[in-house]
């Protein structure tokens, strides 16, 4: 399989097409490892850049792989898209270690195929919860999350564009417990990145995580970091390309 240091790769998944993104190694090393990168709840592919300095450094050691979700939010439709781009990598770089990367909802995503897949080598959780209800009642408001439960469909409107979030956004959510995922973790190591001053997914919901989750297992808190890490992109993708590194020897 020849291919070309960057390119535009189209993944056949359960609810259409997924778009993505491949970096190649810059070693030229038929069994390098793969990386895959899930985004967050209002990401894309490209992290606002931050995901692309991620990739352009991993490339480094891995080929990479970012990817956008096809459009839904619920967090079971975004296992499923997973678990499809893992199909295409084990066809396509077989024999290949695969890492999974994921942040915020991502993350929670990327925990819950990672859970279910024997063959993931490790796992980064990137500014992830392990609360959903909590960090959504937080994110979204008493008064939205309330009209959610109550089996209304929410209208946002930002600077990221217009979505509609249905009620089974929420209760989509009571289909898995990411805490008893974190201490069934065991033997693949597992990297916890998150900002101390997240705003979004508390710090507190990092060192959690990390106390519950079994070893090998490392927490890197950037000081000052946001939820985003708006201005520790570079940082916080030094972090993830040291500690693939080390696993790889």
């Amino acid at each position: 399989m020849k291919i070309k240091p960057e390119e535009a790769i189209q993944i056949q998944g359960p609810y259409g097409e997924i778009q993505g993104i491949l970096t190649s190694c810059i070693e030229e090393n038929t069994a390098a490892p793969v990386l895959i990168l899930a985004h967050g709840f209002r990401g894309s592919m490209e992290g606002g850049g931050r995901a692309v300095i991620l990739a352009e450094m991993a490339a480094e050691c891995c080929n990479v792989i970012r990817f956008n979700f096809n459009g839904s939010q619920i967090l079971s439709k975004q296992i499923a898209e997973i678990e499809a781009v893992l199909d295409y990598v084990r066809l396509n770089f077989s024999g290949s270690k695969i890492f999974l990367l994921g942040r915020s909802l991502g993350g929670a995503a990327a925990l819950v195929a990672a859970a279910r897949a024997a063959d993931i080598a490790g796992l980064v959780l990137w500014a992830t919860p392990n609360d959903l209800q909590a960090t959504f009642r937080k994110a979204l408001g008493d008064e939205n999350y309330d009209a959610l439960l109550a089996g209304q469909t929410l209208y946002l409107n930002d600077e990221r564009g217009e979505l509609a979030l249905t009620p089974d956004f929420l209760t989509d959510f009571a289909k898995y417990d990411l805490q008893v995922l974190l201490r069934n973790w065991r033997k693949r190591p597992l990297l916890i990145l998150h900002g101390e001053k997240d705003e979004t997914v508390t710090v507190e919901q990092a060192r959690l995580s990390f106390a519950l989750a079994g070893v090998p297992k490392k927490l890197v808190l950037i000081n000052g970091g946001d939820h985003s890490f708006t201005n520790h992109g570079n940082k916080a993708a030094a972090e993830v390309v040291a500690w693939l590194k080390d696993r790889l020897g």
